[in-house]
């Protein structure tokens, strides 16, 4: 009974261990600042708050600002193409969007993942750029 036991507890972690592939999400943005007059970091601080808030599937989400204070990188990870999903669905229904959109020019998205047919559709006006796991792996 013990080895059976043993065997129920293992075959999870078994499993777990050779399912390689990864079923996150990843959003890649170069933004230009399009408007001087928007204090950038401020701006940022209610859009950060209100991603961390609101979507529990967003793994991570960081701004880099350039030396210059003229271009922006934007990491965002999601743990599925159903968090990007929502991430996507709440961010065009956001207050903020109309005036993220005006501080921003968008320079490149690329999107990393096995993206689905309703992830690429939502995206369709922001970028085309979607890019399927080959090869790697994931450190634990």
């Amino acid at each position: 009974m013990k080895k059976l036991f043993c065997i129920i507890l293992l075959i999870p972690t078994f499993a777990f261990s050779m399912h390689h592939k990864s079923d996150s999400i990843i959003f890649y943005l170069d933004l230009n600042i399009s408007s001087n007059s928007v204090n950038v970091e401020e701006f940022l601080e209610s859009v950060v708050k209100s991603v961390n808030e609101t979507e529990p599937g967003t793994m991570l989400y960081e701004y880099y600002l350039s030396e210059d204070r003229k271009k922006v990188s934007l990491i965002e990870i999601y743990k599925s193409d159903n968090d990007a999903i929502t991430h996507m669905k709440n961010f065009l229904a956001a207050p903020h969007s109309g005036p993220f959109l005006e501080t921003f020019e968008i320079e490149s998205f690329k999107v990393m993942g096995n993206s689905s047919n309703e992830l690429k559709n939502i995206l369709n006006d922001f970028t085309r750029d979607h890019r399927k796991l080959i090869h790697g792996f994931k450190r634990k």
